[in-house]
């Protein structure tokens, strides 16, 4: 599909009558979602003074997870983590994206991520909650797996897993933002915006029984609707290539944890109606983990061997979940395997998802209990002997078997001359009990980008002129990710959610029409 394919313009919704709109309502910033990057704009601007309303189509704050990421925080100054020196690991985001992205957002995010940061922990310290660092992949700084320290979690006292208490911080967020006198129309799903001249002024919202309501913003209107994969029509047009991977979605705003699609990209038809250009990286980047089994980091790796449907090995096993999922699909069926013995569980350090940095590593006899447990759902096969593994996982015996002859011969050289994984992960496949499952699990859970944004999160024309009034934060602003969200850099997400949030808050609140 080339450019001019890819324009982006929509013809705009039917009109709606006056006599549908019931209701009218004021504000200086009107921010349309109440997800993190909705909440931490909102109170962001009325910490600055500003009227703020949020207007959203859900019944409460909305979050999935919880990994928030920040380049440095006095949290990480607490626990003794020196500031690190990520240049070259964002260069090698930039490689990894193709160098199709936006720089100017990822400095900024890398840059102004520990004020925002820090302006959470305060709050969150004060409701009594406390920030711990969630545990992340320490490995060589070279590999795909590795991931810089800075992965924040929200907890309370009585949470044992990091990375899953988003609702601490939105719960904080929000009862700050009402206790500064900001407000919230609920169920109320905006639907369209209005300007005057070139600037936006309203938008109109669907109320869920009493027909449209008009919302006026006098200095800016901030959209922060979440993402499209819901959309089938969007999905065709900027995500085609994983469009079959989501269903449509229903009108349910509340969506927690779901991998069939979320939201419809109703901010993204609004920006569109209003004259913005998309994004220019496309396709957009989905969000995707692939199977963690057997993996002793806690975003995902596998030291022993992986095999495609004809047993034959496919690749350099040193990867994380998300690209264990991309290479997997470009395989016959999408279908792939992995296969190590007893020993793996002892050769390595091994980091359990959900942990906290300061955790100890898990022992040998907890990682055994872990793949009993997995046998026991399924997930994962054990067998004394490796034929019987290998035909029980579906695979050629004879292929197999060879190809792990190979491969164990390859370990005892200490040189892998065919896929040049590292010496030090490569382990030979002797000692049973063997182990092994199959890595063709994947799970889509989001699509990345939308509207044309500059560096201020102002949404822009074809022209790269900001459209007056309208900004845009979360997971719809444009051309932060290309190909995939691949983890990297865990809890980027809401990390861009936060940070770019709190200074857009600062940015409409000082906007002046």
């Amino acid at each position: 599909m080339d450019m001019q394919e890819r324009k982006t313009t929509l013809p705009a919704p039917p009109q709606i009558p006056e006599s549908e709109i019931h209701g009218q309502f004021r504000a200086q910033v009107v921010v349309v979602g109440e997800g993190l990057a909705g909440l931490s704009c909102a109170l962001s601007a009325r910490q600055q003074g500003a009227d703020t309303l949020i207007v959203t189509g859900s019944q409460a704050p909305v979050g999935r997870g919880g990994s928030i990421f920040a380049a440095y925080s006095k949290v990480m100054e607490e626990q003794g983590i020196p500031r690190q020196d990520t240049d070259n690991f964002i260069l090698q985001e930039f490689a990894a994206n193709g160098f199709l992205v936006d720089q100017r957002k990822w400095y900024k995010l890398f840059n102004r991520s520990e004020e925002a940061m820090n302006w959470l922990i305060d709050l969150t310290r004060a409701a009594g909650y406390s920030v711990t660092l969630e545990d992340a992949n320490e490995d060589d700084p070279d590999s795909p797996t590795y991931q810089p320290p800075g992965t924040h979690a929200v907890v309370s006292p009585d949470t044992a897993r990091a990375g899953v208490g988003i609702h601490f911080a939105l719960k904080t967020l929000e009862k700050a933002f009402l206790a500064a006198g900001g407000r919230i129309l609920r169920c109320s799903a905006a639907c369209k915006l209005e300007k005057k001249k070139e600037r936006v002024t309203a938008v109109l919202c669907r109320m869920a029984e009493s027909g449209y309501v008009r919302v006026l913003a006098s200095q800016a209107v901030v959209l922060a609707t979440g993402d499209f994969s819901a959309s089938p029509e969007l999905m065709q047009k900027y995500c085609p290539q994983y469009a079959p991977y989501f269903t449509a979605g229903g009108d349910n705003y509340d969506v927690g944890f779901a991998v069939k699609g979320l939201y419809r990209g109703e901010g993204h038809m609004m920006a569109l109606w209003a004259g913005a250009a998309w994004q220019r990286t496309w396709p957009c980047a989905v969000m995707v983990q692939g199977s963690r089994l057997g993996s002793h980091l806690p975003y995902g790796s596998h030291r022993g061997l992986r095999m495609n449907k004809f047993g034959l090995r496919y690749c350099n096993e040193d990867m994380n979940g998300a690209y264990t999922a991309l290479t997997t699909l470009r395989e016959p069926e999408g279908k792939a395997y992995a296969v190590w013995d007893h020993r793996y569980a002892q050769a390595l350090p091994w980091r359990t998802h959900g942990g906290r940095r300061t955790d100890p590593n898990t022992p040998p006899e907890t990682v055994y209990a872990l793949w009993e447990s997995q046998i026991k759902t399924g997930q994962l096969l054990r067998r004394d002997s490796l034929p019987e593994l290998l035909e029980a996982l579906g695979l050629p015996t004879e292929t197999a078997m060879e190809t792990i002859r190979h491969y164990n011969d390859l370990c005892h050289q200490g040189k892998d001359p065919d896929f040049h994984k590292k010496a030090a992960y490569l382990q030979p496949i002797e000692e049973g009990p063997f182990y092994g499952c199959s890595l063709s699990d994947r799970l889509f859970f989001s699509v990345m980008g939308g509207p044309r944004t500059n560096d201020r999160m102002q949404i822009c024309n074809e022209q790269d002129e900001p459209i007056p009034g309208l900004y845009c934060v979360g997971s719809m602003v444009g051309d932060l990710y290309a190909g995939c969200y691949n983890f990297r850099v865990p809890g980027m997400n809401y990390g861009a959610c936060l940070t770019f949030g709190y200074l857009t808050g600062k940015e409409a609140a000082a906007e002046r029409p």
